[in-house]
């Protein structure tokens, strides 16, 4: 049986009517040209619900009451779930075991171990909700835990992942996932000795590419609040391009050039498995979004933009796909305000880096 692995990111996952939105997208799919496939999500926690519970983390050393900072938190996902009509009880065990795991780490100094232990109860949250939303609309839904299948080594907050553990996991549960909706926490896993890891910031999308890779999934999806990759970031790029199609190779390359759109070790696992992946929106779920597969970059290729932080004030730049001339030409057509502190090549990401300067309010 072929499967089809979707990951839904956190703003896809927010709110009622977030979820909501999900469901239908999950529903479609079944029915829709993938109805023979079987079906597995990937999730992350619910909008900022991680960066709330890295505060909470924060104050743990003070043993205060956190109670001012707990509470909008479990309040917020407390809403979602009467607003969906899900049974009322349905994050209660969970909330009660968050209290107590908060208790356990009050008073003692901040660790990268009770980082994990805090900030990874957000997935487990939001996994629930989808899960029994999914069930509500007819689905069968089938709660995973990825601490029992996303098997590590011990370092906290930047945990290297077993591939061979992981994929042996998911092979032990297949006969038990087929015919349902496996719905699984991104960003989360565990050591050899059962202890919570995380996989860095923004690491979900990695979980649904190695749970894709140990399912030799048909196909991975990415939903994005954008229309796919796209040349640039629209938010700071002005003249930022849908890009329709993508090879692995220049998808790996943009992911670890900083492009937020892709996660910087989302591509490997499927590339390594020729798996194919799309990333479209959620918005707006009929459009086709952007294809990548294969090895061969298509034809008339724009050059690729992404741009990050080195230090205060000054911005890296990377083109990828176009030499430093060419480069500087283009910027300057869009930022003919913003010049370039240098332009050189940048053989580690097919193109060239720029830096720039900017003034405090750029």
């Amino acid at each position: 049986m072929n499967w089809i692995v979707h990951k839904f990111g956190g703003a896809s996952v927010k709110d009622a009517d977030a979820v909501r939105n999900l469901g239908a997208i999950v529903l479609g799919q079944s029915a829709g040209e993938d109805r023979n496939c079987e079906s597995a999500v990937v999730v992350s926690a619910m909008g900022k619900t991680t960066n709330a519970l890295e505060a909470v983390w924060s104050m743990l050393p003070h043993a205060v009451d956190l109670g001012a900072l707990i509470g909008p938190v479990m309040e917020a996902h407390q809403r979602t779930v009467e607003e969906l009509k899900l049974p009322s009880d349905l994050l209660a065990a969970d909330f009660s075991a968050f209290r107590v795991l908060v208790e356990s780490w009050k008073g003692r100094p901040a660790s990268d171990a009770g980082y994990d232990a805090i900030v990874g109860q957000g997935e487990r949250w939001s996994t629930r909700i989808v899960a029994a939303h999914l069930e509500a609309l007819g689905l069968s839904a089938l709660w995973v835990s990825a601490w029992d299948v996303v098997r590590t080594n011990g370092a906290h907050r930047a945990a290297v992942v077993d591939l061979a553990a992981v994929r042996d996991k998911v092979q032990e549960r297949l006969e038990q996932w087929r015919g349902r909706i496996p719905v699984m926490q991104g960003f989360v896993g565990s050591s050899p000795d059962g202890q919570p890891t995380t996989l860095g910031r923004e690491g979900s999308d990695f979980s649904g590419a190695l749970l894709a890779e140990a399912l030799r999934a048909a196909k991975f999806i990415v939903w994005k609040d954008v229309p796919g990759v796209m040349t640039g970031d629209p938010r700071v790029w002005p003249a930022a391009e849908h890009v329709p199609t993508l090879d692995h190779g220049t998808a790996e390359i943009l992911g670890k050039a900083g492009a937020g759109v892709l996660h910087r070790d989302t591509v490997a696992p499927i590339r390594r498995a020729g798996i194919p992946l799309e990333v479209r929106s959620f918005l707006d779920p009929q459009s086709p979004g952007t294809k990548i597969e294969g090895e061969v970059p298509p034809p008339e290729l724009p050059p690729l933009w992404t741009m990050s932080a080195t230090r205060e004030g000054v911005r890296e730049v990377r083109c990828i796909g176009a030499s430093p001339d060419v480069a500087s030409a283009i910027w300057a057509g869009y930022f003919p305000k913003l010049p370039l502190q240098s332009v050189g090549p940048d053989p580690q990401f097919s193109g060239c880096t720029l830096l720039l300067v900017l003034d405090k309010g750029q």
